[in-house]
């Protein structure tokens, strides 16, 4: 037990109960942050749902669906995550996010059912310079590059926050 002399007498406290509260506000922050990019990842999702033609019209629409059913859970996840702000919730985000990451990549995948080359798929997902008629320029790419890019940033927060968790409760 350790003693704190200021205004109003002495404050006597355990040093692990400091610990621990500092160790709550740094995965509360990383967990915030966190939420706040998946956050954005929800609207960008919603951007592209509005503006890709060519993603309602293909493959029936199931593509769409997914991806509406990805923007509900990015926001479920952001919303999880500043209400439980703890190294679980951390955990939780970065694995739904790795998971995005991989299955958005994995859309590599589906190329010839969309009648297109795996080269010209990747293009017309992945750069954000192609224009495809009928959809407004850098729509889809731009928006999924930088979905990408938020999904990594949020693997990284997490980790990060998630590892200076546990090296300081050890």
């Amino acid at each position: 037990m350790k003693s704190l002399e200021g205004i109003g007498g002495t404050l006597n406290y355990k040093m692990s109960s400091v610990t621990e509260l500092v160790q709550l506000m740094e995965a509360g922050k990383s967990a915030k942050l966190a939420g706040g990019l998946l956050a954005i990842t929800g609207l960008l999702g919603i951007i592209l749902l509005a503006t890709d033609q060519i993603l309602r019209d293909s493959f029936g629409g199931q593509h769409w669906y997914a991806l509406l059913l990805f923007v509900i859970i990015d926001f479920a996840v952001a919303a999880y995550l500043v209400v439980k702000s703890t190294g679980g919730s951390l955990m939780f985000a970065m694995f739904w996010s790795i998971i995005r990451i991989i299955i958005q990549l994995a859309d590599l995948a589906t190329a010839p059912m969309s009648q297109m080359s795996y080269g010209d798929f990747a293009n017309y997902l992945f750069n954000p310079t192609l224009v495809t008629y009928p959809n407004p320029p850098g729509v889809p790419a731009a928006l999924i590059d930088l979905i990408l890019v938020l999904e990594l940033v949020v693997v990284g927060i997490t980790f990060r926050g998630r590892r200076r968790k546990q090296s300081k409760s050890a």
